[in-house]
């Protein structure tokens, strides 16, 4: 392999996010460029590529996880089975990570959240391919070294809030989940958070049984997107404030699936071919997007653009996979709290080299927009550039004018970089 190569592969692969990666990265880079020949003119690409490096986000490249889970993350007794654990989340998380040459390895048990406070937990799951991530027979939960917990309530207790004591009992789904944390802080210290947002029961909203009518699955998804997000979203918060002193975020699975598959084309998938009955168990097309989402949650990365699903996945969802992800990506990186902080990342992921949240005294207007955005900033402008997700930038400028009228609904991001070197971001959304 030349230098060229493996510089561009090392790049695209992402997976130098240590130190010591880098490190080495640069001095073979300095050695190859050194001793190519000089009529190949690579010196200066190898030494962008230094530079484009060092602009890589806080993105992860190993995953220890400990799941509190049940069947929406890890269904196995499926109606029609499938040749492996294709209806689990943590058997795509394999595959997508073995593709981005990153690890993933992870244990589980099943159990609502009342079971799962009967502690220590043990590595109950089991899969055809995924590493697991402890041997609970032999090991304490401190000697498997997990960097993150996740955690998943039941999907029909939604009725009342987090706070609210179960039926007949004298804790609430918060109580039994700070019981959980406070022991698992106690096992590690070095640990983070995820509540994984699964999606509702269907069964009240079929008159008939399931599939759902057309009006049932609307309303069903209206659901799933407000009152029992919001449930999630005081849950999650509520997390957030008794434990300041860890990461605690949520995976916003259920939303994220839900509107995608209300978005055109998607929205043509017949609801039988997601889900397999009204509990509502997915089927191997739902728990690779349920994976998706989570893998980009935790690595802190949209997944890698080279994965190609298995026949087994939804043809208009295969087919699409790089437009998936895309649309995954951005609402990921737009799940934020009123102060931009996400809610999904412990690292707030960088656009164009700056962190997603960073705050500044730039300020777009209108916002959203349509043909036009108008900037105002403390200082002398320099350029401005309107970028998608992936720190593409779609147009620039040098004055606070940006002319957006070719671009595309959907959510963007201003980055403007002033005359004496400091540069802002904003996300903005065109309607």
């Amino acid at each position: 392999m030349n230098g060229l190569n493996f510089i561009d592969k090392t790049v695209e692969q992402s997976g130098l996010h240590h130190f010591v990666d880098i490190a080495c990265l640069v001095f073979v880079t300095l050695f190859l460029s050194y001793n190519l020949p000089v009529v190949m003119n690579v010196r200066p690409i190898l030494f962008i590529s230094i530079l484009f490096v060092f602009q890589i986000s806080n993105a992860q490249n190993s995953i220890r996880s400990f799941i509190f889970g049940h069947s929406l993350i890890h269904h196995e007794l499926q109606v029609n089975p499938t040749p492996s654990q294709e209806t689990s989340v943590p058997h795509w998380l394999h595959f997508l990570a073995e593709e981005a040459e990153v690890s993933y390895a992870m244990s589980g048990q099943y159990g609502f959240i009342p079971q799962h406070a009967n502690l220590p937990p043990f590595a109950q799951w089991g899969f055809d391919h995924v590493t697991p991530a402890w041997d609970s027979d032999s090991e304490s939960f401190s000697e498997a070294d997990f960097d993150n917990i996740m955690i998943t309530p039941g999907n029909f207790i939604q009725w009342q809030g987090p706070s609210v004591n179960y039926y007949q009992d004298t804790l609430s789904p918060l109580d039994y989940t700070n019981r959980i944390f406070n022991w698992v802080k106690k096992e590690t210290s070095d640990i983070s958070f995820y509540v994984y947002e699964n999606w509702p029961d269907m069964g009240p909203y079929l008159a008939s049984g399931f599939p759902p009518t057309a009006e049932e699955w609307k309303n069903y998804n209206d659901y799933l997107q407000n009152d029992f997000h919001t449930w999630f979203l005081e849950y999650h918060d509520s997390l957030r404030f008794a434990h300041p002193d860890h990461c605690v975020r949520m995976i916003p699975v259920g939303p994220i699936i839900s509107e995608l598959l209300q978005t055109s084309p998607y929205n043509t998938i017949p609801v039988d071919s997601l889900y397999e009955d009204d509990a509502p168990h997915g089927k191997a097309t739902t728990y690779f997007l349920a994976a998706m989402v989570t893998y980009m949650a935790l690595y802190e990365q949209p997944t890698p653009n080279t994965y190609k699903p298995p026949s087994i996945i939804e043809p208009l969802i295969a087919d699409r996979y790089e437009n998936v992800r895309d649309f995954i990506w951005t609402k990921l990186l737009s799940f934020t709290d009123s102060s931009g902080h996400s809610k999904a990342f412990c690292s707030n992921p960088a656009i164009g080299g700056i962190e997603a949240s960073s705050i500044s005294t730039l300020r777009p207007f209108p916002n959203p927009f349509n043909d036009k955005i108008q900037l105002q900033y403390e200082g002398e402008l320099k350029k401005a550039e309107l970028v998608d997700a992936f720190g593409r930038t779609l147009v620039s400028s040098t004055s606070g004018n940006l002319n957006t009228e070719a671009i595309l609904p959907g959510s963007y991001w201003i980055l403007i970089q002033l005359s004496d070197g400091t540069r802002h971001v904003s996300q903005v959304i065109k309607y």
